[in-house]
């Protein structure tokens, strides 16, 4: 991490990389409170109708049928 750049104030915060190894590499202006910018705010938050909506359309999958042990 010796080469950590963290965004400049007003500037999008949208990271990438793993394991504390982050580039921040969206250089787009943001409003003052904001943490990213329009896309990738469209890509980090969805709103509650949504989450719900993909929710219900999920398909249900059946719990695995679950044996009992014989006794040998």
């Amino acid at each position: 991490m010796s080469d950590l750049r963290l965004p400049r104030t007003g500037q999008c915060k949208w990271a990438e990389g793993t394991g504390g190894n982050y580039i921040f590499p969206c250089k787009n202006r943001v409003e003052p409170g904001v943490s990213y910018c329009e896309e990738h705010h469209a890509m980090v938050y969805i709103s509650p109708e949504e989450r719900r909506r993909n929710r219900e359309n999920r398909p249900q999958i059946a719990a695995p049928a679950r044996f009992a042990a014989r006794a040998a």
